[in-house]
């Protein structure tokens, strides 16, 4: 007779694990399609194949629950910067052998731009957006939010400057990024309403001139 395989049964702390992470995922879905006024408990407990019940052992609050989503969309969104950064390193690799450093660094900052704009594109995005809108008049979730974007926007920067270690020594390189950041993050919300491809096309044109410029690679004029 064949062997018939025992199922493996989970954890205690396994099944609590996976109902917590079915929840959060949840509310990240509730909030990219339905938006924040739309993300109730019931539409996250619906979406989730779970009860009231089972969310608020897990968030004994809405705003637990929003808060604990909060920080696992920022780690999705980091990922995704990671993703796309892994990106650029495998364009590099298919580079003209006969380009000049300042060439190759030049195209390497406007892919970098470009993949970066991407991600501020992306469904994950547009759900942190409808976060931070909603804390301009909740001060709990503006107070849960600042230490995970504060946090988001270091790791950011890290990965920066393992792209680009010559510019870390740039007095204004933090700044820099920043900058980047923000107008991303602007466009980001124009976009919602403003759909015109053209119109971001000359605005990232515009940001990787800066970039370039300030990202500077002491290596490309030597």
């Amino acid at each position: 007779m064949p062997a018939v395989s025992t199922p493996v049964r989970r954890t205690q702390q396994e099944r609590r694990d996976a109902t917590r992470r079915a929840l959060l995922e949840a509310t990240t879905a509730c909030l990219i399609e339905q938006g924040y006024q739309g993300t109730t408990t019931t539409a996250v407990c619906d979406r989730a194949g779970l009860s009231q019940g089972a969310l608020f052992r897990h968030f004994p609050t809405k705003q637990a629950l929003l808060s604990a989503s909060a920080e696992h969309l920022y780690d999705q969104l980091d990922q995704r910067f990671v993703q796309q950064f892994r990106r650029l390193d495998r364009g590099e690799r298919s580079a003209p052998d006969d380009d000049t450093p300042a060439a190759r660094h030049s195209r390497r900052v406007q892919r970098a731009v470009h993949l970066l704009w991407q991600v501020f594109q992306s469904d994950e995005l547009g759900a942190s957006l409808e976060l931070e809108l909603a804390a301009r008049t909740d001060p709990a979730l503006r107070a849960d939010l600042e230490p995970v974007l504060a946090d988001h926007g270091e790791r950011i920067r890290q990965l920066t400057a393992e792209l680009f270690p010559d510019a870390v020594r740039d007095e204004h390189y933090e700044r820099t990024i920043d900058l980047v950041l923000e107008l991303m993050l602007g466009m980001a919300v124009s976009r919602m309403v403003d759909r015109s491809d053209r119109h971001y096309r000359r605005l990232l044109d515009h940001v990787v001139e800066l970039a370039t410029s300030a990202l500077s690679d002491t290596r490309s004029t030597r």
